[in-house]
């Protein structure tokens, strides 16, 4: 049986991607920032497929000793891992920081699903063709390089969201050129415009303009396909094993951002292991 671990799994796109996994006979191991609601989706999804075999773990993605206490946790009780699905997203509907001075959608986005993926390199360097899945979204198209771990109290909210969109695309292309110790079969990924829970926490007129736009969002299910293509498609079937590449409705995209650049992979990967 192959495993499946997924972050933000308890809702959304990630839990759709969950029940579409169990359903092909994959192990499940959730990680979520909710017990409860991570109780409640460990009973959806064996509601679904009877038998499933899920794994519940609990975890903040903007705190790093949380995210380690998981990873620790899955070290100790899996010894392979063949798909990393780091699924969960945060949209700010106002800038903050962290303690350290880290924008927390960024710390959510990017550098919580860095660190967990650096811990768990165990796991993903010793299961033969394992893989590393990131979601990001085309909103990386409005996020700059230059404005990572930046404390900057100015910074508009759609910016940050795209902060850190671009920054999982730069961190699938330093998976793939072997960063973690050695090259990993990693992808970006686009869901598309997807009703699910993305922007709950708005108020305002932003809260006004996602209630508008949902019945023209695709389902989750559509949103997580691509996810599940990834997953579960041989590597060869995958646009020839494209390694690092970014996908959208199963298929290939290319990215002209400027900010994809080799040194910007270099640089990410340089700051975010300072955590």
């Amino acid at each position: 049986m192959k495993t499946a671990l997924i972050t933000g799994a308890n809702s959304g796109i990630g839990l759709a991607t969950a029940k579409a996994l169990a359903a092909q006979g994959f192990g499940l191991i959730l990680l979520c920032r909710s017990a409860k609601k991570g109780e409640a989706a460990v009973a959806d999804i064996r509601a679904n497929t009877p038998g499933a075999s899920v794994d519940l773990v609990v975890a903040a993605l903007d705190d790093a000793a949380s995210v380690r206490a998981a990873a620790a946790a899955v070290l100790a009780r899996h010894t392979a891992l063949d798909v990393l699905i780091n699924n969960a997203g945060y949209s700010p509907d106002q800038i903050e920081f962290t303690k350290e001075g880290v924008e927390r959608s960024f710390y959510a986005n990017h550098l919580g699903h860095f660190i967990l993926t650096r811990e768990l390199a165990p796991l993903l360097l010793g299961t033969p063709d394992a893989r590393v899945i990131n979601v990001s979204s085309s909103a990386l198209n409005l996020g700059k390089a230059s404005r990572f771990f930046q404390t900057d109290r100015k910074l508009g909210t759609l910016a940050a969201y795209g902060d850190g969109k671009l920054a999982n695309v730069l961190f699938t292309m330093g998976l793939a050129a072997g960063r973690l110790g050695k090259p990993v079969i990693a992808y970006a990924v686009h869901p598309g415009v997807v009703n699910s829970n993305f922007g709950s926490n708005f108020t305002g007129i932003s809260k006004v303009l996602v209630t508008l736009f949902r019945p023209l969002m695709r389902s989750v299910e559509k949103g997580a396909a691509t996810s599940v293509f990834l997953a579960t498609s041989p590597t060869r079937q995958i646009d020839g094993g494209r390694n690092g590449g970014f996908f959208a409705d199963s298929k290939p995209k290319k990215l002209t951002h400027k900010d994809l650049t080799d040194a910007n992979v270099k640089a990410l990967w340089e700051k975010s292991s300072a955590y």
